[in-house]
């Protein structure tokens, strides 16, 4: 069941099967990198990307799935990576939440496909962020397709109810047509009937920290527990009804904090052994798929009905169990493959015991980190504002709604400085936030490429401590030429405009990519250098025979071209004829109507 030679990467996992495009898409993360965000809807194509920086290609993909992905994340917890105009694009995909208690924590991913009128369904549930974090973790994949007599299963309830939970916990409500869809999607979901991996018997979800959420049954004989952090409250809640023995495989520091009294003759510890992971330093692709450090959460219980299998986000801590929120998928099967035995011979050398005498003391410094960060989480749960002031050049005035004076009081209570600036602008911000639009800073002469609803902030505590987040503010007055200046951005040269516009008229919009297969991603113009135009034409043709949006896309981007670049640079000689005589085409087809 658990095969940690088998490397399996989140891009694979996410792209449609033969014949299918994607449909909807939700996914969560408790840790999100913005920069890895815009890796998943290269993921949703069927055609590959030459390179991984294709700024062109990664702007068309990302502009054609927009639409039809939604990803919800812990607010406090967003970052970003590589920097990259691209983000703007994201926008209407992120949805910062905030839990009533404890951490917004699942990692799963809710997929349908559709092939016509057909629908194929797949849900991920991982113990993976959504960031470029290289540590071992879990993944379960169950493939699924429409139940024949259309009726909903049981067994989908939790999945179900977390689906239709989640816009009510975004920070910013969802513009009313994503929330429908989403509650929709939901509704189709209960009647899926999921394919089970080999051996096994059936599957569970346990969605925990939702109203009408259960705790999991763990009793049995033995148990083997995996998770980078544990507490000795957590692993009593796990342990309480395992009759034997317990393995625990986590951390050396989580290990080293738990009091003596947890560390019992039933319980054996171990840590992952670096070392036995091996690390050729004569291969270059070895180096760089090389995982370091644990971050799989499993629980594994024998039982005299076979072993149950729990793989998700839950740590074995109180707090996971106790007023987070997160997945477990439970899987039953025989002990020869599911069991723990069978799991720890699976683990082979990756594994060594590790004895500890457990009491060590979290230090001050690490204290106060932790509290940095909890007060951060807090302050990005208030709902931010920003507006768009009529005028060029550009001005933008943001400002906090009510609820993040209570925040900004206990920041201030506790010697925290803040400071927030644009994410496309270190240098634009301040050093106050207002809780009403008559105080609000407003920063002046911005260039329309730079603004943006992502808000930076930086926390500092009278010792120079820092940490930073990104929070997403609902921007008002949006100017409606502003994507569009963005992807003028984009186009450096005339091969970056003819690739852009061949692909946004492309029918299918199969661009993709699983060049690295890592999720790493950065963001350059040159992966377009030398495209000579070819299947242009056609391209256009096609366009004008279909009557399909792209053109009139495509349109948006030659008229901003036109009024705002360099067109005698990024235009080909006799382009104007042929786009007035295709528009001309296109506008007669319609029969006037555009």
């Amino acid at each position: 069941m658990l095969e940690p030679q088998t490397r399996a990467t989140l891009t694979e996992q996410l792209a449609p099967p033969s014949g299918f495009e994607l449909s909807r898409a939700v996914g969560t993360t408790f840790t999100l990198d913005l920069a890895t965000a815009l890796s998943v809807p290269l993921s949703f194509a069927s055609r590959h990307l030459s390179t991984s920086d294709d700024t062109i290609g990664v702007l068309d993909a990302v502009r054609r799935v927009a639409d039809r992905i939604d990803i919800f994340a812990q607010a406090g917890e967003i970052s970003m990576g590589s920097p990259s105009d691209l983000v703007a694009f994201l926008e209407p995909i992120i949805h910062p939440v905030q839990v009533p208690r404890g951490l917004f924590h699942p990692k799963v991913w809710f997929l349908e496909y559709a092939a016509g009128e057909r629908r194929v369904y797949r849900f991920l549930c991982a113990s993976r962020n959504l960031t470029d974090d290289r540590s071992w973790d879990t993944i379960v994949r169950l493939d699924g397709a429409p139940a024949d007599d259309g009726v909903a299963r049981d067994e989908n309830s939790p999945l179900v109810d977390l689906l239709a939970f989640l816009p009510g916990l975004s920070v910013n409500a969802l513009p009313r047509e994503r929330h429908t869809e989403i509650l929709a999607f939901a509704e189709r979901l209960h009647a899926v009937n999921w394919e089970l991996p080999t051996a096994a018997r059936d599957v569970q979800f346990h969605t925990v920290g939702i109203p009408g959420s259960v705790f999991p049954d763990f009793r049995g004989k033995r148990a083997l527990i995996i998770s980078p952090f544990a507490t000795d409250e957590g692993l009593r809640m796990l342990r309480s009804a395992v009759r034997t023995t317990t393995h625990l495989l986590s951390r050396a520091k989580t290990l080293d904090a738990l009091p003596p009294t947890a560390l019992d003759k039933k319980l054996t510890t171990y840590v992952l052994d670096d070392a036995a992971i091996g690390d050729d330093a004569d291969d270059a692709s070895t180096r760089l798929d090389r995982l370091s450090g644990l971050h799989a959460k499993v629980v594994v219980v024998d039982r005299l009905d076979g072993s149950h299998v729990f793989l998700g986000s839950a740590n074995a801590t109180d707090a996971a169990w106790r007023s987070n929120v997160e997945v477990m998928v439970e899987f039953t099967g025989p002990d020869s493959k599911f069991g723990v035995n069978a799991t720890l011979e699976a683990l082979g050398e990756l594994k060594e015991e590790y004895i500890t005498e457990g009491g060590a003391v979290e230090s001050e410094d690490e204290k106060a980190e932790r509290r940095l960060e909890a007060m951060l989480r807090k302050l990005a749960g208030a709902r931010l504002v920003a507006r768009v002031l009529p005028g060029t050049p550009h001005s933008l005035r943001v400002w906090g709604e009510p609820d993040l004076e209570a925040s900004l009081a206990t920041l201030t209570d506790a010697g925290i400085s803040l400071r927030w600036h644009l994410l496309t602008r270190a240098d634009l911000g301040a050093g106050t936030l207002a809780t009403d639009e008559t105080g609000a800073v407003t920063i002046h002469e911005i260039p329309l490429t730079d603004i943006t609803p992502f808000i930076a902030l930086v926390a500092q505590d009278s010792e120079g401590r820092k940490r930073r987040t990104i929070v997403l503010a609902r921007l008002l007055d949006d100017i409606p030429s502003r994507k569009d200046a963005i992807v003028a951005r984009q186009l450096t040269d005339r091969a970056a405009f003819l690739r852009l516009l061949t692909l946004m008229l492309e029918l299918s919009g199969d661009i993709a990519d699983t060049s690295t297969g890592s999720g790493d991603f950065t963001f350059n113009a040159t992966a377009s250098d030398g495209f000579d135009g070819s299947g242009l034409f056609e391209a256009l043709v096609r366009a004008v025979g279909a009557g399909h949006h792209g053109l009139a896309d495509a349109r948006r981007v030659v008229d901003y071209v036109r009024e705002h670049g360099d067109e005698q640079d990024l235009l080909p000689e006799g382009f104007d004829e042929l786009w007035s005589n295709v528009w001309d085409a296109h506008h007669s087809l319609m029969g006037g109507r555009l």
